[in-house]
C-alpha cells in the first residue's frame, strides 16, 4: 500500500493573527438571521458572531442545553439571540417555527447548518442508514428553504448551506451524505437561478476538516493525527472562526453578486487526496481477493 507523506502545516503572517474578525462592527444591525444547528460547532460561532456584528439571530436546534450554552456565549452582544428546540426533520415543527419567528422580521440570511453522518463504505449502509441522512441532509434542507422563501423575499435575502469539502468529487466512507450534499449543491445552483429576480441569492458553503469540542475524541484524534495531515495540503483543520466570518461576509452588502457558488474553505483539501473516512482504504489485495468470490 501507498504511504503519504504528511503535509506540513502552513505558515506564515495568516497564521499569526489570533483573531480573524475583519469585518466592520455593526455590520449586520437591523437584520434577522435564522441559523439550523445552531448548538454546538459551526453553528454556534455563525450564531455568536453574527451576533456580535448587530444582527437578531434565531437559532434552532434539537439539544436545549447545547442552545442555552450558545445563548451564554452570546451574553450581551450588540444583536440579540433567541433559539428553538425543534428536529428539522419534522416539516410541520419547522416551518412552524421559521414562519413565527419571521412573521414580523422577515429573513435576511438563512444557515443551513444542521446535518451529520456516520462513516461507512456504501456496501455497509442499510436502507435505513441511508434514508437516514438523505432527510437530514437534503430533504430538511428543502423544507427550511421552501419555508423561509416568502420571508427572504421581502428585502432580498441571502442563504447559505453549508457542505462538505469535496461534494464534486467523492470522499470513501461518505456515499450517503455526499449524495445528500451533492443534491444540495444541484438545488442551490437552481435556486439561484430561480430566485434571482426576488433579490435572493444561494450558496454553498464547504468547509473542510472542523475539530469542534462537539466531537467524540476518537474522531477529533483520528482527523488530527490522520486526515489532515494526509488529505489536506494547508496541514490543518477548518477553523470554525474562518467559516463564521465568511458567512457573515457573505450575507453583508459586499457579497450581493456572490450565488450559486460552491466556496470551499478546506486548505485545498478538495484538490488532495481527499478526505476518505475509512482507515482501511484502499483495501489490502487479499480484501480484494476475498470481494471477487
Amino acid at each position: 500500500m501507498r504511504t503519504y507523506r504528511p503535509h506540513p502545516q502552513q505558515s506564515g503572517r495568516a497564521w499569526e493573527v489570533a483573531d480573524v474578525k475583519v469585518l466592520q462592527p455593526l455590520l449586520l444591525a437591523g437584520t434577522h438571521a435564522v441559523v439550523t444547528g445552531a448548538g454546538s460547532g459551526i453553528g454556534q460561532e455563525i450564531c455568536v458572531r453574527l451576533v456580535e456584528l448587530g444582527a437578531t439571530v434565531t437559532g434552532i436546534g434539537r439539544n436545549e442545553s447545547a442552545l442555552q450554552r450558545t445563548a451564554e456565549l452570546v451574553g450581551s452582544e450588540q444583536g440579540s439571540f433567541r433559539w428553538f428546540s425543534a428536529d428539522v426533520r419534522d416539516c410541520a415543527q419547522v416551518r412552524s417555527i421559521i414562519s413565527e419567528a419571521s412573521a414580523e422580521l422577515g429573513i435576511d440570511l438563512l444557515v443551513n447548518n444542521a446535518g451529520g453522518q456516520f462513516y461507512a463504505e456504501a456496501d455497509q449502509i442499510s436502507d435505513n442508514g441511508f434514508r437516514a441522512v438523505v432527510d437530514l441532509n437534503l430533504n430538511a434542507v428543502f423544507t427550511v428553504i421552501s419555508e423561509a422563501k416568502q420571508f427572504l423575499a421581502r428585502r432580498g435575502g441571502s442563504i447559505v448551506n453549508i457542505s462538505l469539502s469535496g461534494v464534486e468529487r467523492g470522499s470513501v466512507g461518505l456515499a450517503h451524505s455526499l449524495a445528500a450534499r451533492a443534491g444540495v449543491l444541484a438545488m442551490t445552483k437552481t435556486l439561484a437561478l430561480e430566485w434571482a429576480h426576488l433579490g435572493i441569492r444561494v450558496n454553498c458553503l464547504a468547509p473542510g476538516v472542523v475539530i469542534s469540542d462537539s466531537l467524540p475524541d476518537d474522531i477529533a484524534s483520528s482527523l488530527r493525527d490522520h486526515v489532515v495531515p494526509e488529505s489536506v495540503p494547508a496541514g490543518r483543520p477548518t477553523p470554525t472562526a474562518d467559516v463564521a466570518e465568511f458567512v457573515a461576509f457573505i450575507a453583508s452588502p459586499a457579497g450581493r453578486m456572490i450565488t450559486g457558488q460552491l466556496l470551499q474553505i478546506d486548505g485545498a483539501a478538495h484538490l488532495g487526496r481527499g478526505l476518505h473516512m475509512v482507515d482501511e482504504w484502499p483495501p489490502a489485495e487479499e480484501s480484494c481477493d476475498e470481494s471477487r468470490r
